[in-house]
């Protein structure tokens, strides 16, 4: 009978040490996720503060341009520098005038300093049909211009690896297409500053997409 409890409480003990191992693995695992996640989160603080004075920045650069034919924003870790129709392009086509691709050299001389950012540019237009002319539809307009943006900002400098062009035509609109006031908002071109991710994904212990 004795030998029987002493059995039990060997087994016992043997249970508790080994729970006690998974305890202490369960413990240095949770730690090391704490560790991770402040690494994150310092990185993430840091690519703010980095993107926030890019804005600045970009803004500086453009301070020139009129307030209606040029903002300069922030959103969700990115920067949006949206331009005007009326400062880029003349009604229904997709050359530069000369006014914008002074602001895209602006641009351009700024990014050229920053080569972990790559550049989204994205043609907008408003919902009024394309009726003659060399280009299809609004999405086919806004496709051009995109690209011919991008290659003003290729000449200007910006390595083509760094920069998408994309249409979006008349589906992202910002203002009703119902006024001329909200027609000429939407018509506008759109470049987004988007910053490198790869020590964000480094961070979390993932390979980027």
């Amino acid at each position: 009978m004795l030998f029987g409890l002493e059995g039990s409480a060997k087994l016992t003990a043997d249970e508790l040490a080994e729970r006690n191992r998974e305890l202490q693995a369960k413990d240095a695992e949770l730690k090391e996720k704490a560790l991770r996640m402040d690494e994150l989160d310092r990185r993430l603080k840091a690519q703010t503060a980095a993107m926030t004075n890019l804005r600045q920045k970009v803004a500086d650069a453009l301070v020139n341009f009129k307030a209606e034919d040029l903002t300069v924003t922030m959103k969700d870790g990115k920067v949006y520098v949206s331009l005007s129709e009326q400062l880029l392009f003349p009604s229904g086509s997709a050359t530069v005038e000369p006014q914008g691709r002074e602001a895209l050299a602006q641009l351009a001389k700024v990014m050229t300093g920053n080569p972990d950012i790559s550049m989204m540019v994205e043609g907008h237009t408003d919902n009024v049909p394309i009726k003659k002319g060399r280009f299809t539809d609004n999405w086919d307009l806004s496709t051009a211009r995109a690209t011919s943006i991008v290659r003003i900002l290729q000449t200007a400098g910006m390595a083509p690896q760094r920069v998408t062009a994309a249409g979006r035509g008349e589906f992202h609109p910002v203002a009703d297409n119902t006024t001329p006031e909200g027609r000429q908002r939407n018509r506008r071109t759109e470049i987004i500053l988007i910053p490198e991710l790869n020590e964000l994904y480094d961070a979390i212990g993932t390979q980027k997409p």
